[in-house]
């Protein structure tokens, strides 16, 4: 009998395109380390060609980024300018998202809120912001 094994290569976030916005959704419970966060960055990179497509980022309870990978992507988002709406229900995903806000003043326009809905209109926004500049 063929007995069930967890997948090999396992991954700490989905990551797609959608009407120009990228959408990266993260596993509850999970740790982003360097190699997945050089992963979402080149996948990210494959998916915009441009570099200003809004990224709608569901920020789960329980998730955990290794530090040099939060740099790596905050030197990476601010060269490209990507705008980031970080969306999340959970207080302490709400504090950490405030926290990197104020503490690292990314380059690049960054939001956290607490309804989906109001994250979606925003990433619109500066998707339609984008377009009327091209």
């Amino acid at each position: 009998m063929i007995q069930w094994e967890r997948p090999v290569f396992s991954s700490p976030f989905e990551l797609w395109k959608e009407e120009g916005v990228l959408f990266l959704v993260l596993q509850p419970g999970a740790t982003m380390k360097m190699q997945d966060m050089k992963e979402v960055i080149r996948l990210i990179a494959a998916l915009d060609r441009t570099g200003k497509a809004p990224v709608f980022l569901e920020y789960p309870g329980n998730f955990a980024v290794q530090p040099g990978a939060r740099d790596l992507l905050r030197r990476v988002c601010g060269a490209h300018g990507h705008p980031v709406a970080f969306y999340t229900t959970d207080a302490v995903g709400r504090q950490q998202g405030e926290y990197f806000k104020e503490v690292q003043r990314p380059a690049f326009p960054f939001r956290v809120f607490q309804l989906r809905d109001q994250a979606y209109a925003w990433t619109r926004e500066r998707l339609q912001l984008v377009e009327l500049l091209s």
